[in-house]
């Protein structure tokens, strides 16, 4: 893949760097900004904002994978809080998008843009490794928040899993592979040959496509594998379109999703349709209809289950859904086998006790 970018250098003076050891990902954030214009807005807005003494980041990328420097690498920008910025050898925001065809561009050019900078530092590619900035690393704005603080920013989490991209994945297409292409690809015949703990759907999720589409693929009666085997992930040039039609059919679940409670329907998972969902969640129990988790919500919140049915286990089932663990299927306000699978998914992603139960602390990482 080439990429140019283009240099929009801001005239302002930028200071030394204590030690480049970060690399921050970034997305806006701004869900009002996610036409055709976006990345043209953000790069203006930024500018103006730079120039008066605000935030300003090294590299913007959007608009189908255009990307566009602001200020110079190695030095301090500021874009993700004083305890972090010292560090930071590039900032790189990601401007919005509604459209998956957009995104899937935008998407291979954020991964090439900061895989480029880590390599041009001299920083590793792993993905919010440690706790400090002294661990070097590719660094999400959430990390920063969590472990350096200074800031209380969350991005681009939930930007990225609006699309399917889960926090693994993310990691995985920054990471080197010889044998395995970034998750959108247009390559022929790519394979993969199938490890201890592969699964049909861990696999058809690295490479965005569908466990339905990988047995017919490879002519499969069970969702059983065998280490060793070579699966077909693609065939010829049906890559892209199969690509194309996986997010169509995820863009109309949504849609789905959105009406079911009320809201926006764009086909677009974001702030505005988690707020829904959480409405109905607390709607069911019975609790202030706010939108944020708190303690009441909490409080009266039941274990979601085998066997339990209800709003709010459509709700989780939507939430499950749409940050990207599609396992759990159509949403159908009864907790089944899928549905316990991708609670497994969730909590052993997020280092809880894998018991399929979302309890209270999963429930609260859920919702947050």
């Amino acid at each position: 893949m080439t990429n140019q970018i283009e240099k929009r250098l801001i005239a302002l003076k930028q200071y030394p760097l204590i030690e480049p050891t970060l690399i921050i990902a970034h997305e806006s954030g701004n869900a009002l900004n996610a036409g055709k214009n976006a990345l043209e807005n953000e790069l203006a807005f930024m500018t103006q904002q730079a120039l008066k003494g605000g935030a300003f980041v090294s590299h913007w990328v959007g608009g189908g994978g255009k990307i566009v420097q602001l200020s110079k690498t190695g030095f301090v920008q500021y874009g993700a809080g004083s305890n972090a910025n010292a560090y930071a050898y590039a900032q790189v925001e990601l401007a919005r998008t509604s459209d998956p065809s957009i995104f899937k561009k935008d998407y291979l050019a954020y991964i090439w843009l900061l895989k480029k900078l880590a390599n041009e530092a001299g920083i590793p590619r792993s993905l919010n490794t440690g706790k400090t900035v002294k661990e070097k690393g590719i660094k999400t704005h959430h990390w920063v928040s969590t472990h350096l603080g200074g800031t209380n920013h969350h991005d681009p989490d939930d930007y990225l899993a609006s699309f399917g991209i889960s926090l693994s994945q993310f990691s995985f297409d920054l990471a080197d592979h010889k044998k395995e292409e970034p998750l959108i690809s247009n390559s022929k015949n790519k394979t993969h040959i199938v490890k201890f703990g592969d699964t049909l759907w861990s696999i058809a999720r690295k490479n965005q496509t569908t466990v339905t589409w990988l047995k017919k693929l490879n002519q499969l009666s069970s969702d059983q594998i065998q280490i060793g085997t070579v699966l077909l992930l693609t065939e010829n040039q049906t890559s892209s379109s199969s690509i194309n039609a996986s997010l169509k059919k995820r863009s109309d679940n949504i849609k789905q999703i959105q009406r079911y409670c009320g809201t926006i329907v764009d086909g677009v998972f974001g702030p505005i349709t988690k707020r829904a969902l959480l409405c109905l969640f607390q709607e069911t129990i019975h609790t202030e209809i706010d939108g944020i988790w708190g303690p009441k919500t909490a409080t009266l919140a039941r274990n979601i289950q085998l066997g339990t049915s209800g709003n709010d286990v459509y709700a989780v089932q939507a939430m499950l859904f749409g940050i990207g663990y599609e396992v759990v299927g159509i949403p159908n306000q009864l907790a089944g086998s899928s549905t316990k699978q991708a609670i497994m998914l969730f909590q052993k992603e997020h280092q809880l006790v894998c018991d399929g139960i979302a309890g209270k602390k999963t429930l609260s990482l859920l919702f947050q």
